[in-house]
């Protein structure tokens, strides 16, 4: 109810020990700890209690503590934790920094339209620049973790990401950067603001988690120059590319450049999707130490195209990438090869690059026209040597040959120079088969040598051995070399072929023939692992 009169006020001033009981609404001001109290009266004028109350002011001790922090552990005043420090609340808060604090809005979900939302470039780029490269960028104290609460902020030119950069969002598709101009979504910048061909010393110590830097035009997610120990974590990297459509040079996911005197190396990604650019990964320019653990990557012309630009004379162009590893991923949604290693110039190319464990969709390498379809590609091309194929899996090859046989020859998954190690596998040999059985077929291009270790077990009888095969315009070849346990399991290795109608040898078909063993010891189980040179 409204106040309608005030029958007096009154004050009362002194130490804390000699505040007496106040009357209801009257003050008393100690002035050895500068503390404000007001009476409450009494219980009968509708106070809670008997006593004073205070009056918060900058002298309360509960403003004080209010501005202070103490760690006190997960069980709070329970069990306070030892030897901790009280610090104030602006200290405390001081170690976390938010785009935020800058003016970014993050309002891309909220506006009628992205093009609506606030334009976040300037609010971004000044957090990054205040943090990382302001005139105390010497001193670690200042390299604070700069974060990105979820939201959409929308930029019209490239970030520029200097040394000791440290930004994280609170997931992809949560904390999402959306780049509206024509440029990269982010680039590499040296402590004097040099980007590209002119910066002066290298970029080191840069870490990006858990957002999605979204590109709307045709150029880079991130472009990474004379740059080393860069992190990409749980990050996604979105293009525009629309699946079926044509190659784009300008338009790549990860791009690496170097120059002579500045060169790249030891970029990691993990757990990251790069999607819906033309060239996923495109890396020409002399970087070493690539690496590509637990990705997916889907919705492109090219996976991986290595090499396109390298010539040997050009700045940066001198001896290409090497040692590029991809591991562990996913591929999908692919026009053309998942990884194209190219031998460009003729005297320096890519080396040392190397596919291991990851998994091919059916949807890679068929021009988006699907499993048979008369344009597919090699799934990985290695136009120069030094390079491998580990423990690869490729759904295509398996669709292909689901009722034991192949109307059309598919490309190989493996084609160049390079060495494919497949996984191991179990087929059951029935007993008693006189005519000769596919276990497996693989595509015979001319110049392929094909390797396959064993191992026969036909109840107490078992054998060990190598069948290796040769593939030459003039047919193909083959030897099994074996050692059994005494006696004969009774199974015999062939390698035969199918031709394109002439002498070409197009299709390797591995088989098999049992002799009777009258029931005992009847199936034999084959277990193999087949390495290709391409």
């Amino acid at each position: 109810m409204p106040i309608v009169q005030i029958s007096r006020i009154q004050h009362r001033r002194g130490k804390r020990t000699d505040l007496p009981q106040l009357a209801a609404g009257e003050l008393g001001w100690v002035v050895d700890e500068q503390r404000l109290f007001i009476g409450n009266g009494t219980v009968a004028d509708g106070a809670p209690a008997v006593g004073n109350t205070e009056i918060v002011t900058a002298g309360s001790s509960a403003f004080t503590t209010a501005l202070n922090h103490t760690y006190k552990g997960y069980l709070g005043d329970s069990t306070p934790v030892t030897s901790t420090v009280a610090r104030s609340l602006q200290q405390r808060l001081d170690e976390y920094v938010s785009v935020k604090d800058f003016g970014a809005k993050g309002d891309g979900d909220t506006a009628a339209s992205i093009g609506a939302a606030t334009d976040d470039t300037t609010a971004i780029q000044t957090a990054i620049d205040e943090i990382f490269t302001a005139t105390d960028k010497a001193d670690s104290n200042s390299r604070r973790v700069l974060f990105f609460p979820a939201g959409k902020y929308k930029i019209t030119a490239a970030l520029k990401i200097p040394p000791y950069a440290h930004l994280v969002g609170e997931g992809p598709e949560k904390t999402i950067i959306r780049n509206q101009g024509a440029n990269s979504v982010m680039v590499t910048q040296d402590n004097a603001n040099n980007v590209g061909a002119s910066i002066t010393a290298l970029v080191n110590q840069i870490q990006i988690s858990n957002m999605t830097l979204k590109n709307t035009v045709a150029h880079p997610g991130v472009s990474l120059d004379s740059a080393t120990k860069i992190y990409f974590n749980n990050c996604r990297l979105e293009g525009s590319y629309a699946s079926g459509g044509p190659d784009d040079s300008n338009s790549k996911g990860v791009t690496v450049t170097s120059t002579n005197a500045f060169q790249s190396s030891q970029m990691y990604f993990n757990q990251c999707q790069i999607a819906k650019f033309s060239r996923l990964v495109d890396l020409s320019y002399d970087v070493t130490n690539v690496r590509f653990n637990n990705c997916d990557f889907s919705e492109a012309y090219y996976g991986a195209l290595i090499g396109d630009t390298l010539d040997g004379t050009s700045n940066g162009l001198t001896v290409g990438p090497r040692d590029v590893h991809f591991s562990g991923s996913s591929w999908s949604d692919i026009g053309q090869q998942a990884i194209y290693s190219k031998n460009a110039s003729g005297s320096v190319y890519p080396r040392n690059i190397i596919s291991s464990a990851n998994w091919y969709a059916s949807t890679v390498a068929n021009n988006f026209e699907g499993v048979g379809s008369i344009r597919e590609v090699p799934v990985i091309q290695f136009d120069n040597d030094e390079c491998t194929s580990v423990m690869d899996f490729f759904e295509r090859s398996d669709l292909r040959r689901s009722d034991g046989s192949s109307e059309l020859n598919a490309a190989p998954e493996l084609q160049g120079i390079g060495i494919q190690s497949k996984a191991i596998k179990s087929q059951t040999l029935a007993d008693n088969t006189s005519t000769a059985t596919t276990i497996n077929e693989y595509p015979g291009l001319a110049g392929k040598g094909i390797r396959i270790k064993y191992k026969i077990v036909r109840g107490t009888f078992d054998r060990t051995g190598e069948l290796i095969i040769s593939v030459s315009t003039n047919g193909i070849s083959y030897d099994d070399t074996f050692t059994e346990s005494g006696t004969d399991v009774g199974v015999e290795l062939i390698a035969d072929q199918k031709t394109d109608g002439s002498s070409v040898v197009n299709t390797v078909v591995f088989q098999y023939k049992t002799t009777d063993t009258s029931g005992t010891p009847g199936d034999a189980i084959l277990d193999y692992q087949t390495t290709i040179l391409a």
